[in-house]
């Protein structure tokens, strides 16, 4: 029943995707004034409703709900009067996108490398499709309070259990929510430090910080914690180093002294203490890696040591899980898609990859230390710069990138988004 639930919530996304896509106006409410209304074209009502609609995974059917937006975006970039706005970083990441295609040529699985290509180029597309609709600060506004009140929702429905069978299958599952949470976050705090609803932001603030802890996903409080980080570094620039020590300084003092992160943390968590871990006398084989150390291990000897430069393929990974490993090992994922890309396209694939993050963020500071730009353009880079570097983190130990619909587009699209009002915001002081 879950099943046919999640096939009608589809073909209802997808049919209303395309009616937008090809919609020429519409009306919706103001973002801050739901008593006033604004006409947006049919396009910019689609990057609003893919930017709201991103947690709506729908499991059975999640590789074509991917490919559809995927031709959405294209479609809506297609169709919108502006192009797509081309910065240094974005270039970037078309080199490793052609990296990855030529991986492509040695690999010894074209289905899973072009799948995995198809996960690597959803946050681009959807950065390029952003950045070619977005030129009203009220579009950026709509869609980040549209997205804040479907992940709000989902908090609800996972903390009322008996809400949850209604929903199976069609959100994410926790891990992604988690690391969806994150952005989430940086939003809340920049709306409550550029916003005059304070009090309301940082509800939301706390709320999306919280799961995390209570869940207990150490890559995501790592995530959460590196993303504040950068936000503060946005900010602040090298004024911000205090607090980045701060944040640090908290996050080893949770490893030990959180008896649940410090129970998941660790195999035998009274064998180690504070001392150990500032004296570097932790031993590697108590740190838990909840079964993942082996496989790693295996990967990087099988697939990376050997050809450190261009790797084994692109999807030579994913080949392995779920056509050649054996026992529980077979049909999962790693855990790890800095490794993957290590194995997969070596350390060019890897460096090309940072590289257009690095630029990405480094784009963002110099873009919000600009005072000639408006508050919103300024908060949107705050967001996306500081969110991004907190998702990326989280590639560590985790599936982000095949979570990709719920976690690295969200900063890529805000990105985007940026980058087009960013072009509007420079032909007005022109």
């Amino acid at each position: 029943m879950a099943a046919l639930f999640c096939y009608i919530y589809f073909i209802v996304l997808t049919v209303i995707g395309f009616y937008l896509v090809y919609k020429p106006f519409g009306v919706i409410s103001a973002p801050f004034d739901k008593s006033l209304k604004m006409r947006c074209t049919g396009t910019e009502l689609l990057l609003i409703f893919i930017f709201a609609t991103g947690l709506i995974g729908l499991m059975p059917v999640l590789s074509i709900r991917l490919a559809v937006l995927e031709v959405l975006c294209i479609i809506g970039i297609y169709k919108t009067r502006n192009k797509p706005v081309y910065s240094f970083p974005i270039i970037l990441f078309f080199i490793f996108i052609l990296w990855e295609i030529w991986g492509l040529s040695y690999t010894p699985s074209l289905e899973f490398g072009v799948r995995m290509i198809l996960k690597y180029i959803y946050p681009l597309l959807l950065a390029l499709f952003a950045s070619s609709i977005v030129r009203d600060k009220e579009i950026i506004l709509k869609s980040v309070l549209s997205a804040r009140w479907v992940a709000a929702f989902t908090i609800f429905i996972w903390f009322v259990p008996i809400l949850l069978p209604l929903f199976a299958g069609v959100f994410w599952n926790r891990a992604a929510l988690a690391t969806h949470y994150i952005t989430m976050s940086m939003i809340s705090l920049a709306l409550f430090l550029y916003s005059n609803k304070k009090t309301k932001n940082l509800f939301f603030f706390v709320i999306f910080s919280l799961p995390c802890f209570i869940w207990v996903f150490r890559t995501d409080i790592m995530g959460l914690v590196v993303a504040l980080s950068a936000f503060s570094l946005i900010k602040y620039r090298l004024k911000a180093v205090p607090i980045v020590i701060l944040l640090g300084v908290l996050s080893v003092a949770a490893l030990f002294y959180i008896p649940s992160i410090k129970a998941k943390m660790y195999i035998n968590p009274d064998a180690v203490s504070l001392n150990d871990f500032l004296t570097g006398n932790v031993d590697e084989n108590n740190i838990n890696t909840s079964g993942r150390g082996p496989v790693w291990d295996d990967c990087r000897s099988w697939f990376y040591e050997g050809h450190e430069l261009i790797g084994s393929g692109t999807g030579r990974v994913q080949k392995y899980m779920y056509t050649e490993a054996i026992g529980w090992r077979r049909g999962g994922q790693i855990h790890n898609d800095f490794l993957v890309l290590m194995c997969d396209n070596g350390i060019i694939g890897l460096s090309l990859y940072l590289l257009s993050v690095a630029g990405i963020f480094v784009h963002c500071i110099y873009i919000y230390h600009c005072k000639r730009y408006s508050t919103v353009l300024r908060m949107c880079v705050l967001v996306a710069g500081s969110s991004l570097l907190g998702v990326v983190v989280t590639m560590y130990s985790d599936n982000t990138l095949s979570y990709s619909m719920a976690t690295l587009s969200y900063p890529w699209s805000l990105y985007g988004m940026a980058l087009g009002l960013k072009q509007k915001e420079d032909y007005e002081i022109q």
